[in-house]
């Protein structure tokens, strides 16, 4: 397979920095193309070792790998708003988490340097199982290549990534099985099917509003007078498990004197006008909240600092997402330049940052069965049971441990999410951390947040 390495410094620490490719299979399975991964370790005996992936679900590491947990970061502006300006490239990470754990970033099948075989079917890994079967079976390749058999392991997944952790975590995967010994949850989206924001859903709405009164406060329009936007984050939490949700659990019985009430302090949490709250029965979608709140512009799905005319949107960029377009050119040029100073030139291959047919293809259903009959494809009567893994996992391993971390500025994974997750799946606590960050949902990109982010994954890895 190929292979290349070199060896670098992270001030006094000595590493090796790996970029190889290993078998694409199913647990029971023969190759069936190529993974790639990217790995800095260090020579020394006991270190544990960290293995990251990115969502999508067919995403490929990059945004992790560039992130500073690892040796190097994107540069990425403090301020949202210099996101065009230069420099680009990358910079050492001042923070990196290296100097406690050997780090692998694989990528994603179909991703990355790796590719599907001429007779594979790429059908097969684009599903719950079968992509946890694939990561599950590199992790055990890689191990063995490196004869990493006793180090302490962890897994580290961002977005999609947080429902492979749980897949990967408590499914079979053959001979391949990595005993983990803590799993980290970056932007999690295990409990998407009771948060996702969807017309009648009130947990959903509930779980939201977190993120609205954190992204209001943010740009100076409701929840003001809160000294921070863990305060306005607190407030709002407090009010979606209270007065909110036993108003819209009322629906059209409540009163309009009550709703107008609800309506005032709502809107003075999330800075949308309460006659229209009002109007509406309470109800504002992510999505009209992102275009509503600042007249004449559009917030950013993953990072709602970010911002962009309306106007693009009437033009017909129905998919736009400010911070998407800020902050993926950053990670791509970061990429370039890591190949070529690091790894010693640009590869024949070109990387893929995705594989655009995975999200379109993907089956979200488990191969168990479902609770209930599910009576067609895609069944309204399926459920998906994702938080019960990670529970089940933590239970019948006594010392396994659980990070969460969430940034508040994040539509898409929200805040209110993650603690829902925490309060309602039986998630033993003792054994659990979170953590809220000041960002989005690839809440590293902001320089200061990536520098507590890594803190705090040191403190998790060390117990």
């Amino acid at each position: 397979m190929t292979a290349q390495e070199s060896v670098c410094r992270l001030g006094d620490l000595e590493y090796v920095a790996r970029r190889e490719e290993l078998p694409l299979r199913h647990s029971d399975g023969a190759p069936q193309g190529t993974l790639s991964a990217f790995s800095y370790t260090v020579d020394a005996p006991g270190r544990p070792v960290l293995f990251l992936t990115n969502g999508g679900p067919g995403v490929s590491s990059v945004y992790l790998h560039l992130s500073g947990i690892g040796p190097w970061r994107a540069r990425i502006p403090v301020d949202p708003d210099d996101a065009g300006l230069a420099p680009y490239g990358i910079e050492e990470s001042p923070d990196s988490i290296l100097d406690v754990a050997d780090l692998v970033f694989l990528d994603a099948p179909g991703t990355g340097f790796g590719s599907f075989a001429d007779d594979a079917d790429a059908s097969s890994f684009r599903t719950v199982e079968g992509d946890a079967d694939a990561i599950a079976c590199a992790i055990g390749d890689w191990r063995d290549r490196h004869a990493r058999w006793d180090a302490p392991t962890f897994f580290l997944g961002e977005s999609y990534g947080t429902l492979r952790a749980a897949f990967l975590a408590t499914s079979p995967h053959g001979n391949d099985t990595a005993p983990l010994h803590g799993i980290a949850l970056l932007g999690q989206a295990v409990n998407i099917q009771e948060t996702q924001d969807r017309p009648g859903s009130v947990i959903g709405a509930l779980a939201n509003l977190p993120y609205k009164a954190a992204t209001a406060w943010y740009h100076g329009i409701g929840s003001r007078e809160h000294a921070s936007v863990e305060d306005a984050i607190d407030a709002a939490l407090d009010f979606a498990a209270g007065d909110l949700a036993l108003a819209m659990l009322q629906g059209d019985r409540l009163p309009q004197a009550e709703r107008d009430a609800i309506a005032e302090c709502l809107s003075t949490m999330i800075g949308i006008p309460a006659e229209e709250l009002a109007r509406d029965r309470l109800w504002i979608s992510k999505t009209d909240f992102r275009t509503r709140l600042l007249p004449g512009q559009v917030l950013g799905v993953t990072d709602s600092r970010y911002r962009a005319p309306a106007a693009d949107v009437r033009a017909g960029e129905l998919d736009i997402d400010p911070a998407d377009i800020a902050l993926s050119p950053r990670y791509a040029t970061g990429l370039a330049r890591l190949l070529h100073d690091v790894f010693g030139g640009v590869p024949e291959k070109s990387y893929r940052f995705a594989d655009a047919g995975a999200g379109r293809d993907w089956d979200w259903q488990e191969q168990g069965g479902a609770a209930f009959p599910t009576y067609g494809r895609p069944s309204p009567f399926h459920t998906y049971p994702y938080p019960a893994r990670l529970s089940r996992w933590m239970k019948q391993n006594p010392h396994a441990r659980l990070f969460v971390g969430t940034g508040v500025y994040d539509a898409l994974t929200t805040v209110g999410a993650a603690d829902h997750l925490l309060r309602h799946f039986g998630l033993p606590r003792e054994r659990t951390t979170s953590h809220t960050y000041r960002a989005g949902h690839m809440m590293y990109s902001d320089p200061a947040v990536a520098s507590r982010l890594n803190a705090d994954l040191r403190a998790f890895l060390a117990g």
